[in-house]
Formats: C-alpha cells, sequence, structure tokens
C-alpha cells in the first residue's frame, strides 16, 4: 500500500522536548493510500486520530509539500513480521515514530522524527 510519511513543526504550545529536535522534524504524520482514499494518521495527542484526507487519485504528497511539510513516499511493508520488543517499546512505539514504524511495518531504530527521516531516505 503507498504510504506518505511528512515531516514538521508543531503550531501553537510546541512540543515538550522541542528544544531537542531537529526543526521541522518535531512531528511526523502517515498517510495510507486505499482503494477508497487517502487515510491519515496523526498521532499527535497522544491518541491516534485517524481521518479520510482526499480521494484515492488526489495528489496529497503536493498538498502537503504546499503546507511545508517535508515528505517522503514509500510503501507499507505486508511481508515482514513486526516483532514487539519492550524496551524499544517505551522509547519509540508510543510517540509518533513509533506509530509510523508499526504502520509501515519496519524495524530499524529511530527515536526521533529525523532519525525516521534519514532512514526512509537511504
Amino acid at each position: 500500500m503507498k504510504a506518505i510519511v511528512a515531516f514538521m513543526n508543531i503550531e501553537g504550545k510546541g512540543h515538550p522536548l522541542g528544544g531537542l529536535l531537529k526543526d521541522n522534524f518535531k512531528h511526523c504524520i502517515i498517510a495510507l493510500q486505499s482503494e477508497n482514499g487517502w487515510v491519515e494518521i496523526d498521532y499527535r495527542i497522544g491518541i491516534p486520530e485517524v481521518r479520510v484526507m482526499a480521494p484515492e487519485d488526489f495528489d496529497l504528497n503536493s498538498h502537503y509539500q504546499d503546507a511545508g511539510y517535508i515528505t517522503v513516499e514509500t510503501e507499507q511493508s505486508r511481508n515482514i513480521k513486526f516483532s514487539f520488543n519492550l524496551f524499544c517499546g517505551i522509547i519509540s512505539v508510543s510517540n509518533c515514530v513509533g506509530l509510523v514504524k508499526a504502520i509501515l511495518g519496519v524495524k530499524y531504530f529511530s527515536v526521533t522524527p529525523y532519525q525516521l527521516y534519514k532512514r526512509l531516505n537511504k
């Protein structure tokens, strides 16, 4: 399944660890293209928010880029068994990066949005 990972700053109050995170990489979201349209999953408030964004033929990547987001187009892995590691779960599965990694089915180590961006671009 086609996926877009979008990286951004957080509007308003900001991120509690914002001073430690790279500018433009303070938060990430994922959008998946289903046969019925684009679905966005955002973990900004600590609870996954799922919303239908646009019809499947909409250029969501350009829309995100026009909004100032940095994007990576990728594919959701369906042939990789995702194994939950308690130690990594404490660090990454409970944040936006961990959610994106779990949805994509990737196992590499990354805790911050910028680390995830670098791994997706390898």
